[in-house]
């Protein structure tokens, strides 16, 4: 039995407004989601597919810019390293 049932049902109380909360986002009330489970879940997933399909333009569009100049200076990090090892004395052990 977990120590603070008190602060259990506190956060079960918040997570459950959150939640709800994002459900009237979608224009879900109880009353639907008993109706049409499946037809519900089904809604919320063509939504976040749509999102997910949205958010994909815009990180593409991003890559093309972004992957290149990461690439130049990722490449010019480990040209620079490579440099300073070689150039490093060698420790001679007596």
């Amino acid at each position: 039995m977990p120590k603070n049932i008190g602060s259990i049902v506190v956060k079960l109380l918040i997570f459950s407004f959150l939640v709800g909360w994002l459900l009237t986002l979608f224009d879900i009330t109880p009353l639907d989601l008993l109706k049409d489970l499946t037809g519900t879940i089904g809604e919320i997933y063509a939504t976040a597919l749509s999102t997910v399909r949205w958010a994909a333009d815009y990180i593409l569009l991003g890559a093309v810019i972004v992957i290149p100049f990461w690439a130049i200076f990722a490449g010019m990090n480990y040209l620079q390293a490579k440099s300073r090892r070689r150039s490093r004395p060698t420790e001679k052990k007596d």
